[in-house]
């Protein structure tokens, strides 16, 4: 349960794409840089938790695990680092590249199949629990689909906090949460 100040926005993308995948979207979210990189710390271990508590989700109904993924995890590193840095909130890029060609810079295809999806979400004030992130989530279609989908097979999350994002978290203390999912 999300409680206090706890804002949650939670956006979906679940993008199938193959070797060929198409590039570019349009439009994009741009926000001045609010605070230096230095002050934007990281969260490994409720990272770990997080993961932890999606594979808990996903034994129960009867799903494998994810594994964690390096090169998924510098991708969501990547991104919530620079939401927030710069005060934006999208699964594009902050040039306004599409998330799967954003996520195939980091996690290339090896075979033909090539799946990746992402969640995303932001919660300011306190640190939010691992099983609060889960069950926001678990409480979005959207989202629920993406950590319950059977052809997933590797995940990378990044948390980063920033005690003073601008943009359109309006300076407030903010956790950046991106979960990339993928198959290869």
């Amino acid at each position: 349960m999300l409680r206090g100040r706890t804002i949650v926005v939670l956006l979906v993308a679940l993008a199938s794409a193959f070797a060929a995948s198409s590039a570019g979207a349009t439009g994009t979210a741009r926000g001045a840089t609010t605070a230096s990189k230095s002050s934007v710390t990281r969260a490994p271990s409720l990272e770990e938790l997080v993961l932890r508590e999606i594979n808990a989700v996903r034994t129960r109904r009867g799903l494998g695990g994810l594994a964690a993924s390096q090169a998924l995890s510098r991708s969501a590193a990547a991104h919530s680092r620079a939401m927030a840095i710069y005060g934006f909130f999208s699964h594009e890029s902050r040039n306004g590249t599409a998330f799967s060609e954003r996520i195939k810079r980091f996690y290339a295809p090896r075979s033909g199949a090539w799946t990746v999806g992402e969640n995303l979400a932001m919660f300011g004030g306190s640190t939010p629990s691992a099983a609060a992130i889960v069950d926001a989530w678990m409480g979005s279609p959207g989202h629920r689909a993406n950590l319950l989908r059977g052809l997933f097979h590797e995940a990378g999350l990044a948390i980063m906090f920033n005690p003073a994002a601008g943009g359109v978290f309006g300076g407030e203390s903010t956790w950046v949460v991106t979960l990339d999912l993928g198959s290869r």
